[in-house]
């Protein structure tokens, strides 16, 4: 089914440390193990290195795991797709896609940070627009999903405060 819109999300913006911080510690715990390997003297009977390079590998797997959860390096794994029957959110590689099926919508509820869909079976599905990397991605999402719900009848609820520039 072709898609009507996809945009990036960044999963980071719900972390309680930003990624700029994760990857500021990752480096500098890579930093530490690598001091720790080239300062060990060579007389020193117990050879510590192993430790030393556990933990600098340790360091290295959680730099491509941030690397692979908050960049497109290994392609975009992060995103919010809108199709005509489907609003599909992905939020990484170690997390399950929630597809929400459009025919089983019975309303919208838009604000600026969130879209919640009601369900036919009374349940609710909410995507987390804060996510959306960018506000013309975040706009592009929101006429899309205005666009999706008039085509199948869906009554929509559009709380959005639009920001005055200054």
């Amino acid at each position: 089914m072709k898609s009507l819109a996809r945009v990036g999300l960044r999963p980071s913006r719900d972390h309680k440390i930003s990624f700029g911080v994760q990857l500021g510690l990752v480096l500098l715990w890579m930093a530490y193990g690598l001091f720790m390997i080239f300062t060990e003297p060579d007389s020193s009977t117990n050879d510590r290195h192993f430790i030393h390079y556990v933990f600098l590998i340790l360091a290295l797997g959680y730099l491509l795991f941030i690397l692979a959860q908050n960049t497109s390096v290994f392609g975009q794994q992060s995103y919010l797709e809108i199709t005509p029957a489907y609003v599909v959110e992905k939020r990484g590689h170690f997390k399950k896609k929630i597809a929400i099926h459009l025919q089983d919508v019975t309303g919208i509820s838009i604000n600026n940070n969130q879209a919640r869909f009601a369900m036919r079976d009374g349940s609710r599905c909410q995507v987390n627009l804060r996510l959306v990397s960018s506000r013309k991605s975040q706009q592009i999402a929101k006429t899309k999903l205005l666009e999706v719900a008039d085509r199948h009848a869906i009554p929509v609820t559009d709380t959005s405060i639009t920001p005055t520039r200054r």
